[in-house]
C-alpha cells in the first residue's frame, strides 16, 4: 500500500468515527451557548450586585477627618496635654495647700463637702428604719447612688411613693443588698 491510498483511507475512517461526535456536538450546541449565556449573565449580575453594595457602604461610611492625619493626632495630643497640666495643678495645689505653702495665685481645692457614709451604715440603716419613715426613703436614695441605680423617690407620693419603693428595694436586692435581717 502506498501513502498516497492510505492518507485518504485513514481520513474517511476519522470522519466515519468522529462523525456522532460532531453531530452530537451541533445538535447540543444550542445548550452549551445557553449554559455559557446563563452563566455569564450570573457572573455580570453579582458584579453589579457587588458594585452596589460597595457604592452603598461607601455612602454611609463616616466621612475621614478633614485635613493630614496628624492634625487629629495633634488635636489628641493637645487635649492630653491640657488635662495633664490641669492634674499637675491640682496636685500641686493640694500638696502645698496641706503644708501651708501655697501662693496667692495658686487656685485653691474645692472643699469635698461631708464625708460620705459607708454602705455598710446605709444598708443598717435601711434594715434598722420602718417603710413609712421619710429617713427610710433618704436610706433608699443614699443606696441608689452608692450603686448608680435611677430612683424617682422625690418626684412621686401616695400610691406612686409605695411603687417607686418597691420597685428601688427590688433593684437593690437585684443588685445584691440584703435588705431583711432573716
Amino acid at each position: 500500500m502506498t501513502t498516497e491510498s492510505a492518507l485518504p483511507l485513514t481520513l474517511g475512517v476519522m470522519a466515519l468515527v468522529g462523525m456522532p461526535a460532531a453531530i452530537a456536538a451541533a445538535i447540543c450546541a444550542d445548550d452549551v451557548v445557553a449554559h455559557v449565556r446563563s452563566r455569564a449573565g450570573q457572573v455580570r449580575d453579582s458584579w453589579h450586585e457587588q458594585r452596589t453594595l460597595d457604592r452603598l457602604e461607601r455612602a454611609f461610611a463616616p466621612a475621614p477627618p478633614a485635613g493630614p492625619p496628624w492634625v487629629a493626632a495633634a488635636r489628641v495630643a493637645g487635649v492630653a496635654i491640657v488635662a495633664a497640666r490641669e492634674g499637675m495643678v491640682q496636685f500641686a495645689a493640694q500638696r502645698l495647700n496641706a503644708v501651708g505653702l501655697a501662693p496667692d495665685w495658686l487656685p485653691q481645692p474645692a472643699s469635698a463637702g461631708p464625708a460620705p457614709v459607708p454602705f455598710e451604715e446605709i444598708v443598717d440603716r435601711l434594715r434598722e428604719l420602718d417603710r413609712d419613715d421619710v429617713r427610710y426613703d433618704q436610706a433608699l436614695r443614699d443606696a441608689c447612688q452608692c450603686l448608680g441605680i435611677a430612683e424617682h423617690l422625690t418626684e412621686v407620693d401616695g400610691l406612686d411613693l409605695q411603687i417607686e419603693r418597691v420597685r428601688v428595694e427590688g433593684a437593690l436586692i437585684g443588685a445584691g443588698v440584703v435588705l431583711t435581717e432573716d
